[in-house]
């Protein structure tokens, strides 16, 4: 089976692709980046600002006409979509958060996928599983360096540079450096022994769902 992922960008599909081989046993010839374009990367914006880069506009640009998602479905067999947008600009696409008590990550995330399945028009919902990172992937990463919860963090980002900085782990935000920083989702026994999942909910929801389907 053969996985096509639509992320808002590099960096998010590197921490869903360690995930899936740590959970499936997935790698990363089984996985076909979507949209950002993998051959493309951040520094090549300036000169080609269209659908290689990665934002949520491209997410939901991309789930409204459906092209590439049509077009993967129809040559790999039994294939699956794997769709990432992060919380932390929800109000842009029409998302009114919920009041931040214990079942905030939950309702938000359902909240996120009513979005996305009205922007798919309600089509390939079997084949679809919803990456939603509350607030960012970064708070998904930072459960493998402190054991806290890490959708307290009104800026996972900051947070996650200013951890590493201090395990002296360096923090390079391109494909191979959040490759390298979420690596240890790569391997179940990480997992289990780490409890990573009981730090943050929409991990742990996602992970769930990809257990379910894939």
């Amino acid at each position: 089976m053969k996985v096509g992922v639509i992320c808002e960008g590099h960096t998010d599909r590197a921490v869903i692709a360690k995930i899936l081989k740590g959970l499936k046993g997935i790698d990363s010839s089984q996985i076909v980046p979507l949209r950002p374009d993998y051959s493309k990367d951040e520094t090549d914006l300036a000169v080609n600002p269209i659908d290689s880069f990665g934002s949520w506009t491209n997410v939901r640009e991309e789930c409204r006409n459906r092209e590439k998602i049509t077009r993967f479905l129809s040559i790999e067999d039994q294939g699956m979509i794997i769709i990432q947008l992060d919380s932390a600009e929800s109000h842009d696409f029409g998302i009114t958060k919920p009041a931040k008590d214990k079942n905030y990550s939950t309702v938000l995330r359902e909240r996120i996928i009513e979005k996305i399945n009205e922007w798919l028009d309600n089509e390939f919902l079997e084949e679809t599983i919803y990456a939603v990172a509350i607030e960012e992937t970064e708070a998904w990463v930072l459960t493998i360096y402190e054991k806290r919860n890490s959708t307290a963090s009104a800026d996972p980002k900051a947070r996650l540079k200013r951890v590493l900085g201090k395990k002296g782990v360096k923090y390079t935000h391109n494909l191979e450096g959040f490759s390298d920083i979420s690596d240890k989702f790569s391997k179940r026994k990480n997992f289990v022994k780490e409890k990573y999942l009981t730090f943050n909910q929409s991990l742990a929801d996602f992970c769930q769902e990809v257990e379910d389907k894939l």
